[in-house]
């Protein structure tokens, strides 16, 4: 049967390797976790390495993560409906914002709770998704520092969610003027400067941030990538969470326009269980012909080793790995590798000669 393969020793292992590679640079590693759907073996995995602080898009997802653990707390990095404000008050400790009428009522409702919301602004740079366009962001600071129930606590920027422009050396040295000028212009200074997601590492790497103090990661966190290329980071895992499958059929198949003959098999997976142009054989010389709602057919290129049964192993694009996570009636087998979790336990200890020194 079909099922997910969730390596929880990997996903540990990334995220100390993230997290030690944020920290040399002074930046506050934020785990995003929308692609997972608030799965619990996962959150329970990060919260033993000390993380307690997720990203999150989903309100019900945060509600079942903090059944995990009752201290865990969460950046809503979508912004709420109006229906949801009460919910963002009491669920969240930050959520990201872009139209003054909902921080408008958010302020009402928290107000209402006797609670004060801290509130992330979202600048649309250009990723032509979600923000505040730049050229209105001093009216809304000098509004939200009037409203008695909200606190101004970050501005965040966001890149390749929507536009596939990655970030470049020249806009980190724009979105840093406009930081300050926005600063200036206001007299507020924030307190986090959220830089972007999984497609600002690269230029982390190369590049000096400046201010920049936060990044949200949750795709290089999972899938072990750069998302600017789709290029495997060498000191991640890419198969931390894998799709396993079972050849139901192998058929020998002629194409009906060219003629050719190959073999093909069918796997117990299909298009409502996964975004099937977005999976990848792992470690098997196969070819996805296509798919249909619960079949996938593969060309098995005349190899003629597989029988039926045999396991045929994916990798998952990030659009893949997001649907599939989110099928309540997909398996989930959890594993932990032994030799993995010795690195991770160097790692934990690492750090916290860092932290007594």
């Amino acid at each position: 049967m079909a099922h997910i393969h969730i390596n929880l020793s990997k996903i540990q292992y990334n995220a100390n390797v993230l997290r030690q590679l944020l920290a040399t640079h002074h930046i506050q590693f934020t785990p995003v976790i929308k692609c997972i759907a608030g799965d619990p073996e996962i959150i329970r995995a990060l919260n033993q390495l000390g993380f307690t602080h997720f990203a999150e898009a989903r309100l019900e997802n945060i509600e079942k993560a903090k059944e995990v653990e009752a201290a865990n707390t969460f950046t809503l990095i979508r912004a709420p409906h109006l229906q949801e404000l009460k919910q963002v008050v009491l669920n969240t400790t930050m959520s990201i914002q872009t139209e003054l009428t909902t921080i408008r009522q958010l302020n009402d409702v928290a107000k209402s709770l006797n609670l004060k919301h801290p509130i992330m602004l979202m600048v649309d740079w250009k990723n032509a998704r979600e923000g505040v366009l730049t050229y209105d962001i001093v009216e809304y600071v000098q509004e939200i520092l009037h409203l008695s129930h909200i606190c101004l606590r970050s501005i965040a920027f966001n890149f390749m969610c929507f536009n596939e422009i990655p970030p470049s050396e020249s806009d980190i040295e724009m979105i840093n003027r406009f930081v300050t000028s926005v600063e200036k212009e206001t007299s507020y200074r924030f307190g986090i400067f959220s830089g972007g997601n999984s497609s600002m590492l690269p230029q982390m790497m190369y590049n000096d941030l400046g201010r920049v103090n936060d990044l949200r990661i949750g795709e290089s966190l999972f899938r072990g990538v750069d998302t600017t290329s789709n290029v495997p980071i060498p000191s991640l895992y890419q198969d931390a969470i894998t799709l396993e499958t079972r050849i139901i059929e192998i058929k020998p198949r002629i194409e009906v326009n060219s003629g050719r003959q190959y073999l093909q098999a069918i796997v117990d997976i299909g298009k409502l269980d996964t975004e099937v142009k977005d999976i990848y054989p792992l470690g098997h010389d196969v070819d996805v012909l296509g798919a249909t709602s619960d079949h996938l057919m593969l060309d098995l290129k005349n190899h003629d080793q597989y029988q039926v049964g045999d396991t045929i192993t994916f990798r998952l694009g990030y659009n893949a790995l997001a649907q599939t996570m989110y099928i309540n009636q997909m398996e989930k087998i959890y594993q932990n590798d032994k030799a993995i979790d010795l690195l991770n336990k160097h790692f934990n200890v690492c750090e916290l000669n860092k932290a007594r020194k």
